[in-house]
Protein backbone atom coordinates (compact mmCIF):
# COMPACT_ATOMS: atom_id res chain seq x y z
CA UNK A 1 0.00 0.00 0.00
CA UNK A 2 1.33 3.35 -0.85
CA UNK A 3 1.92 5.08 2.36
CA UNK A 4 1.97 8.58 1.07
CA UNK A 5 -0.93 8.49 -0.87
CA UNK A 6 -2.91 7.42 2.02
CA UNK A 7 -1.77 10.28 4.04
CA UNK A 8 -2.94 12.70 1.29
CA UNK A 9 -6.35 11.42 1.13
CA UNK A 10 -6.82 11.41 4.82
CA UNK A 11 -5.60 15.05 4.88
CA UNK A 12 -7.72 15.94 2.12
CA UNK A 13 -10.85 14.12 3.54
CA UNK A 14 -10.36 16.19 6.56
CA UNK A 15 -9.54 19.75 4.87
CA UNK A 16 -13.29 18.77 3.21
CA UNK A 17 -14.99 18.94 6.44
CA UNK A 18 -16.44 21.41 8.05
CA UNK A 19 -17.15 19.98 11.53
CA UNK A 20 -14.93 17.86 13.64
CA UNK A 21 -16.58 16.29 16.88
CA UNK A 22 -14.21 13.62 19.13
CA UNK A 23 -12.94 12.70 22.16
CA UNK A 24 -9.60 13.63 23.26
CA UNK A 25 -7.64 11.56 26.28
CA UNK A 26 -4.11 11.43 27.83
CA UNK A 27 -2.63 10.78 30.49
CA UNK A 28 0.92 10.52 32.03
CA UNK A 29 1.91 7.71 34.59
CA UNK A 30 5.27 8.21 36.81
CA UNK A 31 6.37 4.59 38.37
CA UNK A 32 2.54 3.35 37.73
CA UNK A 33 0.67 5.66 39.60
CA UNK A 34 -1.72 8.22 37.55
CA UNK A 35 0.20 12.23 38.21
CA UNK A 36 -2.05 13.55 35.46
CA UNK A 37 -5.01 12.99 32.70
CA UNK A 38 -7.28 15.22 30.72
CA UNK A 39 -10.35 14.20 29.05
CA UNK A 40 -11.44 16.83 26.11
CA UNK A 41 -14.90 16.32 24.18
CA UNK A 42 -14.85 18.98 21.70
CA UNK A 43 -16.64 20.35 18.31
CA UNK A 44 -14.78 22.36 16.11
CA UNK A 45 -16.44 24.39 13.10
CA UNK A 46 -13.63 24.73 10.47
CA UNK A 47 -15.20 27.38 8.76
CA UNK A 48 -16.64 29.49 11.61
CA UNK A 49 -13.03 28.23 13.47
CA UNK A 50 -15.61 28.23 16.48
CA UNK A 51 -14.54 25.48 18.99
CA UNK A 52 -17.00 23.90 22.14
CA UNK A 53 -15.18 21.69 24.51
CA UNK A 54 -15.88 20.09 27.92
CA UNK A 55 -12.71 19.56 29.15
CA UNK A 56 -11.99 17.71 32.76
CA UNK A 57 -8.00 17.47 33.97
CA UNK A 58 -6.88 15.76 37.10
CA UNK A 59 -3.32 16.04 38.83
CA UNK A 60 -1.90 14.46 41.51
CA UNK A 61 2.06 15.23 41.86
CA UNK A 62 4.16 15.93 44.82
CA UNK A 63 1.04 15.69 47.20
CA UNK A 64 -0.86 17.98 45.34
CA UNK A 65 -4.13 17.36 44.01
CA UNK A 66 -5.89 19.09 41.73
CA UNK A 67 -9.12 18.58 39.71
CA UNK A 68 -10.95 20.96 37.66
CA UNK A 69 -13.98 21.22 34.98
CA UNK A 70 -15.06 23.38 32.50
CA UNK A 71 -17.22 24.02 29.42
CA UNK A 72 -15.67 26.75 27.07
CA UNK A 73 -16.44 28.38 23.26
CA UNK A 74 -13.98 30.49 21.30
CA UNK A 75 -13.06 31.62 18.30
CA UNK A 76 -9.50 30.93 16.77
CA UNK A 77 -8.67 34.17 14.74
CA UNK A 78 -5.39 34.56 12.00
CA UNK A 79 -3.57 37.74 13.04
CA UNK A 80 -0.90 39.54 11.26
CA UNK A 81 1.64 38.21 13.47
CA UNK A 82 1.31 34.46 12.61
CA UNK A 83 3.16 35.67 8.56
CA UNK A 84 5.96 36.89 10.74
CA UNK A 85 6.46 33.76 12.51
CA UNK A 86 6.36 32.01 8.92
CA UNK A 87 8.74 34.41 7.35
CA UNK A 88 11.26 33.03 10.42
CA UNK A 89 10.77 29.20 9.79
CA UNK A 90 11.48 30.25 6.31
CA UNK A 91 14.45 31.82 6.59
CA UNK A 92 17.46 30.07 6.64
CA UNK A 93 19.80 32.07 8.68
CA UNK A 94 17.18 32.18 11.77
CA UNK A 95 15.69 29.35 14.12
CA UNK A 96 18.82 27.60 14.55
CA UNK A 97 19.93 27.99 10.83
CA UNK A 98 19.62 25.40 7.96
CA UNK A 99 21.50 22.55 9.75
CA UNK A 100 18.69 22.52 12.51
CA UNK A 101 15.90 22.70 9.69
CA UNK A 102 17.91 18.79 7.83
CA UNK A 103 17.82 17.59 10.92
CA UNK A 104 13.83 18.54 11.33
CA UNK A 105 13.17 17.50 7.41
CA UNK A 106 15.58 14.37 8.33
CA UNK A 107 13.11 13.39 11.32
CA UNK A 108 9.77 13.70 9.38
CA UNK A 109 11.42 11.57 6.57
CA UNK A 110 12.39 9.08 9.29
CA UNK A 111 8.93 8.83 10.32
CA UNK A 112 7.42 8.67 7.20
CA UNK A 113 9.72 5.68 6.35
CA UNK A 114 9.00 3.79 9.59
CA UNK A 115 5.83 4.31 8.85
CA UNK A 116 2.70 0.82 7.86
CA UNK A 117 -0.04 0.69 6.38
CA UNK A 118 -2.01 -2.69 6.83
CA UNK A 119 -5.72 -3.30 5.13
CA UNK A 120 -7.72 -4.67 7.65
CA UNK A 121 -10.49 -7.75 7.25
CA UNK A 122 -13.17 -5.14 7.94
CA UNK A 123 -11.92 -2.69 4.75
CA UNK A 124 -9.81 -0.31 7.76
CA UNK A 125 -6.44 0.38 7.01
CA UNK A 126 -3.99 0.43 10.35
CA UNK A 127 -1.39 2.52 10.39
CA UNK A 128 1.21 1.87 12.32
CA UNK A 129 4.39 3.70 13.94
CA UNK A 130 6.85 2.13 16.65
CA UNK A 131 9.92 3.78 16.97
CA UNK A 132 12.65 2.24 20.02
CA UNK A 133 16.07 4.14 18.98
CA UNK A 134 16.57 7.26 17.15
CA UNK A 135 19.32 9.12 15.78
CA UNK A 136 21.52 11.22 17.97
CA UNK A 137 21.46 14.53 16.29
CA UNK A 138 17.69 14.06 16.69
CA UNK A 139 17.12 13.16 19.94
CA UNK A 140 19.50 15.68 20.95
CA UNK A 141 17.18 18.46 18.82
CA UNK A 142 14.00 16.77 20.59
CA UNK A 143 15.93 17.18 23.98
CA UNK A 144 17.03 21.05 23.39
CA UNK A 145 13.90 21.30 22.41
CA UNK A 146 11.84 20.28 25.32
CA UNK A 147 14.31 21.46 27.78
CA UNK A 148 14.01 25.07 26.78
CA UNK A 149 10.26 25.16 26.70
CA UNK A 150 8.72 27.29 29.88
CA UNK A 151 7.00 23.98 30.39
CA UNK A 152 9.87 22.69 32.13
CA UNK A 153 9.84 24.88 34.66
CA UNK A 154 7.93 25.55 38.37
CA UNK A 155 4.12 26.62 37.62
CA UNK A 156 2.58 25.41 40.52
CA UNK A 157 0.78 22.10 40.32
CA UNK A 158 1.52 21.52 36.65
CA UNK A 159 5.11 21.83 36.95
CA UNK A 160 5.48 17.48 36.45
CA UNK A 161 5.66 18.40 32.98
CA UNK A 162 9.35 19.03 33.81
CA UNK A 163 9.35 15.16 34.06
CA UNK A 164 9.20 14.65 30.48
CA UNK A 165 11.68 16.71 30.17
CA UNK A 166 14.06 14.48 31.48
CA UNK A 167 13.41 11.21 29.75
CA UNK A 168 16.65 9.56 28.73
CA UNK A 169 15.55 7.10 26.58
CA UNK A 170 12.30 5.30 25.65
CA UNK A 171 9.77 3.44 23.25
CA UNK A 172 6.98 5.38 20.66
CA UNK A 173 4.22 4.09 19.04
CA UNK A 174 1.21 5.17 17.41
CA UNK A 175 -1.69 3.48 16.02
CA UNK A 176 -4.21 5.58 13.36
CA UNK A 177 -7.13 3.62 12.07
CA UNK A 178 -8.69 5.08 9.11
CA UNK A 179 -11.95 3.83 7.28
CA UNK A 180 -12.71 2.77 3.94
CA UNK A 181 -13.83 6.78 2.82
CA UNK A 182 -10.26 7.73 4.50
CA UNK A 183 -11.81 8.78 7.50
CA UNK A 184 -9.80 9.32 10.90
CA UNK A 185 -11.46 7.08 13.50
CA UNK A 186 -9.02 6.32 15.96
CA UNK A 187 -5.40 7.60 17.04
CA UNK A 188 -3.66 6.20 19.50
CA UNK A 189 -0.17 7.36 20.95
CA UNK A 190 1.96 5.32 23.67
CA UNK A 191 5.19 6.71 25.17
CA UNK A 192 7.26 4.59 27.64
CA UNK A 193 10.75 6.18 29.13
CA UNK A 194 13.04 6.00 31.75
CA UNK A 195 14.80 8.53 33.58
CA UNK A 196 17.12 9.54 36.46
CA UNK A 197 16.56 11.75 39.08
CA UNK A 198 18.79 14.48 41.27
CA UNK A 199 19.47 11.46 43.29
CA UNK A 200 20.28 9.22 40.70
CA UNK A 201 17.05 6.81 41.39
CA UNK A 202 15.71 5.52 38.35
CA UNK A 203 11.95 6.10 37.80
CA UNK A 204 9.42 4.57 34.32
CA UNK A 205 6.99 7.24 33.07
CA UNK A 206 4.79 6.16 30.30
CA UNK A 207 2.72 9.08 28.35
CA UNK A 208 -0.61 7.75 26.90
CA UNK A 209 -3.17 9.68 24.37
CA UNK A 210 -6.06 8.75 22.22
CA UNK A 211 -8.52 10.09 19.74
CA UNK A 212 -11.33 9.65 19.10
CA UNK A 213 -13.42 10.90 16.32
CA UNK A 214 -16.98 10.95 16.20
CA UNK A 215 -18.73 10.72 12.52
CA UNK A 216 -21.16 13.75 11.57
Amino acid sequence: MNKIKLLYDVVNTLREKDVLRGVATGQVQKDQARIFYVKNEFEKNLLTKQTKANITTEVDYEGKQVKHQSITEFTNLCHGGQHHKLFKHMHPGSCGGLKKKLTKLAFILHLLNSLKAEEQSDKTTLVTLEITELPEDIKALLQERMSSTDSCHNHGPHCFVKELCSIEKGNFSLAMSVNKDNEIEKIVIIFEGTQHNEQDEQHSLSINAELQLNEQ
